[in-house]
């Protein structure tokens, strides 16, 4: 093969080897930024992996707090309609003693 110093075209011989040169560098170039872009797409990746855990565990944790508070709320419910019961029967209680004493008015 001959080289640059040894050709009758040493312009198109440079050209050659410039053009092989710049191939390989286009090729390393193309190589390196496809390895950024697949790295990037993994980092992405991976943060909107750690986002969607950490978005479940708020809503597991959301939903854990909604569970006791509806413990809770059954609880108070049922205080309040065991109050009711109670009430209901004091106020029949008075209203027939009323209606005992209105009878022996009459």
């Amino acid at each position: 093969m001959s080289n640059l110093f040894t050709t009758r075209d040493p312009a198109g011989m440079a050209v050659g080897q410039l053009g092989l040169l710049t191939v390989g560098l286009a090729g390393a170039f193309h190589e390196g930024l496809d390895n950024a872009f697949a790295k990037a797409e993994e980092r992405r990746e991976r943060r909107a992996a750690k986002r969607y855990a950490d978005d479940l565990d708020a809503a597991r944790g959301r939903a854990d707090d909604l569970g006791r508070v509806a413990i809770r709320a059954v609880r108070d419910l049922a205080a309040a309609e065991a109050e009711i019961a109670r009430l209901r029967a004091a106020l029949e209680q008075r209203a027939a003693y009323i209606a005992r004493i209105q009878k022996k008015a009459a």
